[in-house]
């Protein structure tokens, strides 16, 4: 079967019949990641990390500057620790403090959605962490200066080691990173923590250069990912989870088909993703792609009011930002899409 109609016939059965994989989630640490702002990144991180909780007690991790996922799940709480209060010190050492003995919060105490999951854990980001890439790749040069593999490692693998920390002291079970759409840096320690990759790619031109950019700088020995995990002594990429399309028209004639210009940039990652089918745990990279839609309203009420779109009532009315907006029908489709999503990873 040809690829493209592969995706679609299954996007077909995901919103028709809420089809799923029945399965559990494959890996234990993701990061959601794209080297492009503007896709649904946050909206995707919030959202996944609902389902993911669904299944399994989780930490959450915001490392990108832009702090969008904290202040959706802290609802504008203050944070008095963030993720920097434990990278400045571990790759800095104690000049810059002691690592926090408690650096996550509970994320149902700020987000009444997470009380009927299992525990969820959120590690606020800070706006710093703009400025924080010149602080980490000054310690990898002078570790790597010193011919030193084992400190080069140390240092690529401090956050997951912080990680891996706090998921002992909250008895979590799994990972979710958001990342900042800037490849140095926070971005570039969550690809070195993580098992695997959640890739959001919007069906427009820049989108589609920036997965193959993505997925160069994973796998191309000679740029910067792979020239460190070298200098490490050699560290393994993560794994593509999944590809989710998004902000995909659904104006075709067709029934839960998307329109042309969607399939025809669906069908170009595909193209990109087979290149590189090597970073796919899946037999055929077409079955890590997921299609879903512009969430249009349903989006920004999920996000302006910290309720995942899955918990949504169709017909409900909210205030954002001073204008009345309501939960239309579509919202079903975008709540197997997301469903389906969280049960191919």
């Amino acid at each position: 079967m040809h690829s493209l109609q592969k995706v679609l016939e299954n996007h077909a059965n995901v919103v028709e019949n809420g089809y799923t994989a029945q399965r559990g989630l494959r890996y234990r640490s993701y990061a959601i990641s794209t080297l492009r702002g503007g896709v649904g990144k946050s909206t995707l991180a919030f959202n996944l990390a609902f389902e993911m909780s669904r299944q399994r007690s989780i930490l959450i991790a915001d490392l990108c500057a832009q702090c969008n996922l904290t202040e959706t799940l802290m609802s504008g709480d203050y944070s008095e620790v963030t993720i920097l209060n434990s990278l400045q010190p571990k790759l800095l050492g104690p000049a810059f403090g002691d690592i926090p003995s408690d650096n996550s919060y509970r994320v149902s105490a700020t987000c009444d959605a997470f009380k009927v999951t299992k525990s969820a854990y959120l590690i606020p980001g800070n706006p710093l962490l703009f400025a924080f890439p010149s602080t980490m790749y000054q310690q990898l040069q002078i570790a790597n200066a010193q011919n030193n593999p084992k400190a080069v490692r140390g240092l690529l693998e401090s956050l997951k080691s912080i990680l891996d920390d706090e998921c002992k002291t909250k008895k979590a079970d799994g990972i979710l990173m958001d990342t900042s759409p800037f490849y140095s840096g926070g971005t570039h320690l969550a690809w070195c923590a993580a098992d695997a990759i959640i890739i959001p790619v919007r069906v427009d031109e820049h989108s589609i250069d920036s997965l193959e950019l993505t997925l160069d700088l994973l796998s191309n020995s000679e740029r910067d990912f792979q020239v460190w995990n070298q200098r490490a002594g050699g560290r393994k990429s993560p794994r593509i989870a999944a590809i989710v399309m998004t902000m995909v028209g659904s104006k075709s004639q067709i029934r839960a088909t998307p329109d042309q210009a969607s399939k025809m940039y669906v069908e170009r990652a595909l193209v990109i993703a087979e290149k590189y089918r090597h970073l796919f745990d899946h037999t055929d990279p077409a079955d890590a792609f997921v299609i879903t839609d512009d969430f249009v309203s349903s989006g920004r009420i999920s996000g302006a009011k910290s309720v995942p779109i899955s918990k949504l009532k169709i017909g409900s009315f909210h205030m954002v930002e001073g204008k009345r907006l309501q939960v239309n029908a579509s919202a079903e489709r975008y709540q197997r899409e997301l469903a389906y999503l969280a049960s191919i990873i």
